[in-house]
């Protein structure tokens, strides 16, 4: 995907982040230095904070406490990241090699569980618990869906009702966590804060489906990770289920088996699967009625469309 959109109203706080963040390094055993270190050095999109921050913007430079929740929400994927790339045994990430690569798995997975810690130690120092409650719930969420899509592993007949819950579990759950958070400490309405959770989870559930599509269209150069993990590892995603059920469970073993699912996946179902991503991408935009002419809308939606964006890019590389 290519680089997210500039914001320059957001400029301040992603400064403002980044500055929290390297100041958390210290926070650590010295012998975790080099890791944090190294996790901090390529965030990738920062999609999360941006969410976070978008949420809560009314104008002016962001509070200490929308910066620190920010921080929070990052940590929480970066940690999520970590794991992720054990369980897929991935040795590249946003252009840099993985913790996974360079300090083994067993390391790797003891620093994941840190950076989860240090995040909610983090949400706690705040003056009201709810950020922390709201946090806690969503690493819990994103934890279960990847033991869950663990279990699911080489299930052939996977039904689409498991996988929307799991990638609702492992994605869009941190998205609405950030919207929520960014809203509720903006100290927006009920409504509104509701409509900004609705907004990531739709858009979570996009970009999930977006990240499942691109694990078998893209190359690993562009994307900047290692890319054919699901297959490789019997994850079924979007295109085998619905490739399933247009001709049957065979078409399924075959692509599990070693095909290359990019031609033995039919032209119908890849556009299937990017009807099913632009029709979460609308959803998303919608859930934001409640919001009117907010300057939040703006900046919210300016994601919904980064990713409608990179997911016709997408579509143009997927068989016809």
């Amino acid at each position: 995907m290519a680089a997210a959109p500039a914001y320059t109203e957001l400029a301040p706080h992603m400064a403002a982040l980044r500055t929290f963040l390297q100041a958390q390094v210290a926070a650590f055993e010295p012998e975790l230095h080099p890791m944090v270190t190294e996790a901090l050095a390529h965030p990738g999109k920062l999609l999360r904070p941006t969410l976070l921050f978008s949420a809560a913007h009314r104008g002016g430079a962001p509070s200490p406490e929308v910066v620190r929740g920010a921080a929070v929400v990052e940590l929480v994927h970066l940690a999520t990241l970590v794991h992720d790339d054990v369980l897929d045994g991935a040795d590249t990430r946003h252009g840099a090699t993985t913790a996974n690569r360079t300090h083994g798995a067993h390391a790797a997975i003891l620093f994941g569980d840190a950076l989860f810690a240090h995040a909610l130690v983090l949400a706690a120092e705040l003056p009201t618990p709810d950020l922390c409650r709201m946090v806690a719930r969503a690493a819990r969420e994103v934890c279960s869906g990847e033991v869950c899509q663990t279990f699911s592993r080489g299930q052939v007949g996977l039904s689409m009702a498991d996988y929307e819950r799991h990638i609702r579990l492992k994605t869009a759950e941190l998205f609405a966590a950030a919207c929520r958070s960014g809203a509720f400490l903006a100290g927006r309405p009920t409504a509104e804060i509701d409509a900004c959770e609705t907004f990531g989870m739709r858009l979570g559930v996009a970009y999930q489906i977006y990240d499942d599509l691109v694990d078998i269209l893209q190359t690993s150069e562009k994307a900047g990770k290692t890319l054919g993990t699901d297959v490789a590892s019997g994850k079924l995603t979007l295109p085998l289920i619905l490739e399933r059920e247009r001709s049957g469970e065979d078409a399924v073993r075959r692509v599990l088996g070693g095909a290359d699912p990019r031609t033995a996946i039919a032209a119908a179902t890849w556009t299937a699967c990017f009807d099913r991503l632009d029709a979460e991408i609308t959803a998303s935009d919608a859930a934001l009625s409640p919001l009117g002419k907010d300057p939040a809308v703006g900046l919210l939606s300016r994601l919904s469309a980064f990713l409608r964006a990179a997911a016709l890019e997408a579509r143009q590389r997927a068989p016809r």
